[in-house]
């Protein structure tokens, strides 16, 4: 099996002719916006809203394929 014969350096270069984008164009470092870690509440707050969320969505699934007031049972 024959090998990749690899790039030379100037086949790697980038052409001149292509527009600079603006992040070489700056020159300035942008500064990494920190992530604070979600506290206790933040997560319970998320759980909660996901669950509330989840049987909402049940509930109008469960109108949608039999609306209310057509049970079988009656």
């Amino acid at each position: 099996m024959a090998r990749k014969k690899r790039k030379s350096a100037d086949a790697r270069k980038r052409k001149k002719s292509r527009v600079p984008s603006k992040k070489s164009k700056r020159n300035v470092k942008a500064r990494k916006k920190t992530k604070r870690s979600r506290s206790v509440g933040e997560k319970l707050k998320s759980a909660y809203q996901t669950v509330v969320d989840t049987i909402k969505d049940t509930d109008k699934l469960r109108n949608k394929l039999e609306p209310p007031a057509t049970s079988e049972t009656e």
